[in-house]
C-alpha cells in the first residue's frame, strides 16, 4: 500500500493519457474488518476422482492500529439461498458444520473448508454455492464489499485459447466512446478455463509503465465470463472487475469470438470498457 500510495505522484507527473488517469487507490485504515480473501472461486473438474476438499481463505482484512487479534476470531457465515443453485449433498458438502470460521489468535487469516464431490458436476451448465459472511466476535466488523464469496462448481471445458496464446483483434470501447483497437491481442489459457488478455481498457503499455504486466484475468465457466476483482496491471491500485454478481460480465458466441464487459475504479468515477475479441486466422 506504502508503495501505490508514493506512485500517485509520479503517475501523475509520468502518464499522459490520452482519455484515462490512472490513480492509485484504498485505504486500509480504521476498524479490524474480516471478509473473503476473493468473492469468486471457480472449481472445475471433468472427471470423477472422489471427494476433494477446498479451502477457501476468510481474511483479516483492515489491520485498523496494524496489530492483529490476541483472541481468536470467530467469523460466522450462512448459505445465500436465494443465489445458490448447487445442492448440498450433490456438488458438495460442509466439512465442518459449525457454520463459522475461526481466525487464529495472532493470525491474519482462517480457511473455509468444503468437501466436493468431483463427480456430480453437470457437465453442461455451471451450478453455484453462494455463502455469506454475517458476523465476527471481539471487536471486528464484517465489511459489506468482503461479505460474499461465490463457488462455482465446473463441469465443461473452455475452447478458447492455448496455454501458448491465441491471436484476436480485440475492439474495446470505453463508456466514454473512446474506442481502442489491438489487431494482435495475445489471450493465454494459464489455469483451468482462466485466462489472461495482453491488455487492459483502452491503455497502451506506456501508459500502464512501470507496470509489466498489462492484461487482466477473467474466466469461461461454460460460455459465461466472469471478471474477478484484480489490480489494474497487477501494480496499480485501481481496481479491474466485472459489473455482474453472477458471472455473466461477458459470453462466448462460438470458440472464435467472445465479449467482454468490465469496469476500472478511478477516483473521478469509475469507467466500463466492452472489448469484443475475434479470433485471427
Amino acid at each position: 500500500m506504502k508503495k501505490l500510495l508514493s506512485l500517485m505522484f509520479i503517475l501523475a507527473a509520468s502518464i499522459s493519457c490520452t482519455e484515462d488517469n490512472l490513480e492509485p487507490e484504498g485505504n486500509f485504515q480504521g476498524p479490524k474488518v474480516v471478509g473473503f480473501g476473493t468473492s469468486f472461486e471457480s472449481v472445475a473438474h471433468f472427471a470423477d476422482i472422489g471427494v476433494v476438499e477446498r479451502t477457501f481463505p476468510v481474511n483479516l482484512i483492515g489491520l485498523g492500529n496494524g496489530s492483529t487479534s490476541p483472541e481468536p476470531i470467530e467469523v460466522s457465515y450462512t448459505i445465500d439461498a436465494a443465489n445458490t443453485t448447487a445442492v448440498e449433498g450433490v456438488e458438495f458438502n460442509f466439512a465442518d458444520t459449525s457454520g463459522k470460521v475461526t481466525i487464529p489468535a495472532g493470525g491474519t487469516f482462517g480457511l473455509f473448508p468444503l468437501n466436493v464431490n468431483t463427480g456430480n458436476f453437470n457437465p453442461t451448465e455451471k451450478t453455484q454455492l453462494v455463502l455469506k459472511l454475517t458476523s465476527a466476535t471481539g471487536e471486528t466488523v464484517v465489511g459489506e464489499q468482503y461479505n460474499s464469496l461465490r463457488i462455482v462448481f465446473v463441469g465443461c471445458q473452455s475452447e478458447l485459447a492455448t496455454p501458448e496464446g491465441t491471436s484476436y483483434t480485440a475492439v474495446v470501447t470505453s463508456s466514454t466512446g473512446f474506442v481502442r483497437t489491438y489487431p494482435n491481442e495475445i489471450v493465454t489459457l494459464t489455469d483451468v478455463n482462466t485466462f489472461h488478455t495482453q491488455n487492459t481498457g483502452t491503455f497502451t503499455s506506456a501508459q500502464l509503465a512501470p507496470a509489466t504486466d498489462t492484461g487482466f484475468d477473467f474466466i469461461d465457466i461454460c460460455g459465461d465470463i466472469t471478471v474477478p476483482s484484480q489490480n489494474l496491471a497487477s501494480y496499480w491500485g485501481n481496481i479491474v472487475k466485472g459489473l455482474t454478481t453472477d458471472g455473466t460480465d461477458g459470453s462466448v458466441a462460438d470458440p472464435n469470438t467472445f465479449t467482454i464487459v468490465y469496469e476500472i475504479s478511478f477516483s473521478a468515477g469509475n469507467r466500463t470498457y466492452t472489448a469484443v475479441y475475434t479470433r485471427n486466422n
